[in-house]
């Protein structure tokens, strides 16, 4: 949805900075590595009560994926393997921060155990299979980017929710973090019909 413009703007900030930063030498990869450690620890974070601290870690490791591809952009060092590692090390990061919240809930959820812990399920799998159907196209030669919530929407979308936690929605008379979650759910799952649409779209172009 927002995933174009978030680049082109911000990659206003990432191009100096991942210049710097290929200059001294590190590297996209160890920079995916990082951002896998720190999405490890949000979600340990969030699985013991300590949601503010990992609203902010998620959001500092998403910095990191975001920075990993502008540093290989200007190091000229891109290869399969890198763009592989990165969409391997996303879906561990993004499993371990669901686990934290389905270890958070399962303790402190109270009435909204049961509630918690479905969307925690029902996130973990749409967003899992955006990627997926992302994948799977290209594999059979369609580029498949489109859709509501691609990565960094997910990124911003779980920060704010862990970040603000229990705080009410009063509109919604729930917690920031399920409502967060709702979001996530609904349009997560609209994504993932919006790229197999496309694909099938795009199926039927390459055999006309």
């Amino acid at each position: 949805m927002f995933h174009a413009t978030i680049r082109r703007w911000l990659s206003y900030i990432t191009q100096p900075v991942a210049k710097g930063i290929a200059a001294i030498g590190i590297t996209a990869n160890m920079l995916t590595i990082t951002g896998l450690i720190f999405g490890i620890i949000a979600g340990i974070c969030i699985a013991i009560g300590r949601l503010k601290l990992a609203g902010v870690l998620i959001l500092v490791g998403g910095s990191f994926d975001l920075m990993d591809g502008a540093v290989a952009r200007v190091s000229k060092v891109t290869n399969p393997f890198g763009a592989l590692l990165d969409s391997v090390v996303d879906r561990y990061s993004e499993g371990a921060i669901f686990l934290g919240l389905a270890i958070y809930f399962s303790i402190n959820g109270g009435s909204r155990m049961v509630t918690g812990l479905a969307l925690t399920g029902l996130a973990l799998i749409s967003s899992f299979l955006v990627s997926y159907v992302r994948a799977r196209a290209e594999g059979l030669k369609v580029e498949c980017k489109v859709g509501l919530m691609q990565r960094p929407e997910r990124i911003i979308i779980l920060a704010l929710g862990v970040l603000l936690g229990d705080m009410t929605f009063k509109s919604f008379n729930s917690s920031f973090l399920i409502v967060a979650l709702w979001i996530l759910v609904i349009l997560s799952h609209i994504t993932v019909l919006q790229r197999v649409a496309f694909a099938l779209k795009e199926f039927h172009g390459i055999r006309a």
